[in-house]
């Protein structure tokens, strides 16, 4: 009789459950995505390793993006790949207003037959610094579902995983580029945040940009109460990131606390966004100034610190 109590409960219970509660905890977790699209909450980094790569190769919700110089990718590039001209996006991001020229992110992301739905991984050569680059791009113009591969095109192939030279035939499909809101910041922001304290900025330059010896614009140093995280310690040569324990000891040695949230600069984008990346995979969220030294150090009334101090601490 007790058992077959048992039976009837368990029963009872999953039928509850399978009728009930968990269609309804399904329905609460899309309502909680679609709330994060509307309020510009950020998704968390995506980080694919080869491994998995692999395995979704012949995925039709699957783009991967080749930002790697035209020539190479003719020569040979990852099964689907698309590529990217990074010198083009690279150019009309750092003109005055393009990073917020809606059209032509739209066209571009368009171009690439990426749209709401589709998963996009990107790849170089140049240890991340051009992928983190163009992740920044399409997380920024609302792409959800945006990450990296873990690991560049030349471990690729010195693993001899596959490769072709045929280039796909991608037809482009309409996309409404939203721009996220907590991915970028501005020079107002950054000003704001060391007046309030109310996010770390995080500079991933090298040491001696950081300390003023190496001058990239009319000025030289640091912005006050900044932590120094260059970038190339969060990547080995191959364009791995760390393992979380040590990018966890290389984010807390800088200084940032996983509680906080900041905002990661360099020159102009690309060592910023490899380092935003790192930040993100252990949940800091993070903005990046992309502008970053090039706007701030030839501005005349920014604060500017000279030497190697720093708030790594």
């Amino acid at each position: 009789m007790l058992r077959s109590s048992f039976r009837f409960t368990v029963a009872f219970a999953l039928v509850v459950l399978t009728g009930g509660v968990l269609p309804r905890l399904a329905a609460h977790a899309q309502d909680v995505a679609k709330t994060a699209v509307r309020t510009g909450e950020r998704p968390r980094a995506q980080l694919l390793t080869f491994d998995d790569l692999q395995k979704r190769l012949n995925d039709p919700t699957l783009r991967l993006i080749d930002c790697r110089p035209r020539t190479d990718y003719e020569e040979g590039h990852i099964p689907g790949a698309v590529w990217v001209d990074m010198k083009a996006l690279e150019t009309h991001a750092s003109q005055p207003g393009g990073l917020e020229d809606r059209k032509f992110w739209e066209d571009w992301i368009g171009s690439l037959g990426i749209d709401h739905k589709t998963s996009v991984f990107v790849y170089d050569a140049k240890r991340q610094l051009d992928a983190a680059r163009v992740w920044f791009f399409l997380r920024r113009s609302g792409v959800e579902h945006a990450g990296l591969i873990n690991g560049g095109y030349p471990l690729w192939a010195h693993q001899n995983q596959p490769i072709v030279t045929a280039v796909p035939q991608i037809d482009a499909r309409p996309f409404k580029v939203e721009f996220r809101k907590g991915v970028a910041a501005s020079r107002e922001d950054v000003l704001a945040v060391i007046k309030d304290n109310s996010a770390r900025v995080v500079d991933a330059r090298s040491d001696a940009e950081f300390a003023g010896t190496d001058r990239k614009s009319n000025r030289g140093g640091h912005i006050p109460a900044a932590c120094h995280l260059e970038w190339k310690n969060l990547v080995d040569g191959d364009g791995r990131f760390l393992d979380r324990d040590a990018l966890l000891t290389a984010v807390e040695k800088s200084g940032i606390k996983l509680g906080n949230t900041a905002i990661s600069h360099c020159q102009s984008g690309g060592r910023a966004s490899v380092t935003a990346f790192a930040l993100e995979l252990v949940g800091v969220h993070t903005r990046i100034y992309y502008l970053g030294w090039s706007d701030w150090g030839n501005a005349d009334d920014t604060p500017v610190v000279e030497g190697v101090e720093s708030s790594n601490q």
